[in-house]
C-alpha cells in the first residue's frame, strides 16, 4: 500500500481569545515561512499547504474530495 504523507495547512492558526476560547486567524508570509521550515525539518516528506502553493500542486486534494462525495 501507499504510505500517506501528512498534509499540513499553515494558512491559518488558532489563537487564544480574551474570554478563554480560541479563534482561527490567517498567518502572515514570514510566519508561514518559519512554520514550513520547521515542519519540513521534522518530516521532509510532509505536504505543506501555504499561500504560495499552486493549484496544480493541490489538484489531488480536490480529486480526493470529489471521490469521497461520489462514494457517499
Amino acid at each position: 500500500m501507499f504510505k500517506k504523507h501528512p498534509t499540513i495547512d499553515i494558512t491559518h492558526k488558532p489563537v487564544p481569545t480574551w474570554y478563554g476560547g480560541t479563534k482561527v486567524v490567517a498567518t502572515s508570509k514570514p510566519e508561514q515561512r518559519k512554520m514550513k521550515a520547521e515542519i519540513l525539518k521534522r518530516d521532509p516528506k510532509a505536504v505543506v499547504i501555504d499561500s504560495a502553493a499552486e493549484k496544480k500542486d493541490l489538484g489531488w486534494i480536490d480529486r480526493i474530495e470529489e471521490f469521497d462525495a461520489f462514494m457517499d
